[in-house]
């Protein structure tokens, strides 16, 4: 099955569609329904089937969804509407793209995972270069992730993170980031926005897999049981 062209409002750029690409697909307020992979390209519009087979909610025909998935170049969020579906599959059509990228680069997955970080420069309160500090992982994407610490640091400084279990089971992460922004959380307590660096093709996908691993499992905490 070809590749099939999207185009994208006010630009000449077009955006190509491949079975087999995971994506996520949402609500137009962007609350995640459910986690698939584009099975078939048709007309314009394509079949999502759930990545793992599972059982989908029911739907209405033209229901507005936003069907998201990654390229190398970044993060890519469609319009579309709902024109058929199955108990493991939604079909959907009228892809249309108006923003491409958002202003926030990758989708942000909140978790509260405890880990140890070490900062390349020297910490401002206790003066230790390379100490490694303990923090929680507030939210994670295929860019970064947001820290709180009760250490101080500064924008800039570049922090590693080591051995993070995201999945239980499966090998854990290592990061190098850079701190982009930097705030009080509560007393005693901060938080940082650190970017990755370095990350390399590999490392991004099979962090993308935990991603969708984590949303897949907070999905089936929301059905009912």
């Amino acid at each position: 099955m070809s590749d099939t062209p999207v185009p994208q409002a006010g630009t000449e750029q077009t955006i190509l569609l491949q079975p087999g690409t995971v994506a996520e697909v949402m609500t137009p307020e962007n609350r995640l329904i459910y986690v698939g992979k584009i099975e078939k390209i048709q007309n314009g519009g394509g079949y999502i089937r759930e990545l793992n087979d599972d059982t989908l909610p029911m739907v209405l025909v033209n229901k507005p969804v936003k069907v998201r998935f990654y390229q190398e170049t970044g993060n890519i969020v469609l319009h579309a509407k709902v024109c058929g579906s199955t108990i493991h599959m939604w079909k959907v059509d009228r892809l249309q793209s108006t923003f491409v990228r958002e202003q926030r680069a990758f989708f942000r997955q909140s978790i509260s995972i405890d880990i140890e970080a070490r900062c390349s420069r020297r910490a401002v309160r206790s003066g230790r270069a390379g100490a490694q500090f303990p923090c929680n992982v507030l939210d994670i994407s295929a860019g970064g992730i947001l820290i709180s610490c009760p250490e101080i640091f500064v924008e800039g400084d570049r922090l590693l993170v080591d051995e993070a279990p995201l999945i239980t089971g499966a090998p854990a992460f290592s990061f190098n980031c850079q701190i982009r922004r930097a705030s009080e959380w509560r007393k005693g307590v901060n938080r940082y926005g650190c970017q990755f660096e370095s990350l390399s093709p590999r490392d991004q996908d099979r962090l993308l897999q935990a991603i969708f691993t984590i949303q897949r499992q907070e999905i089936k905490k929301r059905k009912p049981r």
